[in-house]
């Protein structure tokens, strides 16, 4: 009887060392799966942004050439500082509209706005670990709305007073990228280049 109790005593100890590291196990990989979680969540941000920036690439092209067709050839730059959300036939749910200088720190993460104190078209980045820029404070990427000159005088030159505007240009206005792995864990700095942007 007593070597029953001593088999019974030994697998229960078993089935809890056994049990200790299958909570172990199932922990890692959860820890492991959310931060896949998030890489996807900030991989479909930075998508969800980039469409934007390409549709309103198009529609400042295609402003620039209805205006071009319909004899307004040199008013491109009368259009600098202009909002380009403006152009798109439905903005995005996620652009807020028109602001006066906003503090970018107040804006939620994941938003588009027109700051209309500096012109600039601005996308508050919402996973900021992820995305690295020398852009002080609150993560964001601004936009500006620009002349494409081209040297159409042939002096080897592009300037804007003497050339002729070819159109409009969307441009990030400071460099960015996003990472694959976030930028501060702690005090240590983990790089990950995801893909830069000028």
């Amino acid at each position: 009887m007593s070597n029953m109790r001593r088999l019974t005593h030994s697998c229960r100890g078993g089935s809890a060392l056994e049990t200790l590291l299958v909570l172990g196990l199932v922990a890692v990989l959860v820890l492991f799966a959310l931060d896949r979680f998030v890489v996807v969540r900030m991989e479909a941000e930075r998508v969800a942004m980039e469409r934007v920036v390409q549709a309103l690439r198009a529609a400042a092209l295609e402003h620039a050439l209805h205006s071009r067709a319909s004899g307004e050839r040199h008013n491109a730059p009368d259009l600098l500082g202009s909002n380009p959300m403006v152009w798109l036939a439905r903005p995005p749910p996620n652009y807020l509209g028109e602001w006066a200088g906003p503090d970018p720190a107040a804006i939620p993460g994941g938003q588009w706005y027109f700051d209309s104190r500096s012109n600039w078209l601005v996308y508050r980045v919402e996973h900021e670990a992820y995305f690295d820029t020398a852009l002080p404070g609150a993560a964001r990427i601004r936009f500006k709305l620009d002349v494409a000159n081209a040297d159409t005088n042939g002096d080897g030159r592009v300037l804007p007073s003497m050339d002729d505007g070819q159109g409009l240009k969307i441009e990030a206005l400071d460099h960015y990228a996003w990472r694959r792995y976030p930028i501060r864990v702690g005090a240590l700095a983990v790089w990950g280049v995801f893909g830069t942007m000028p």
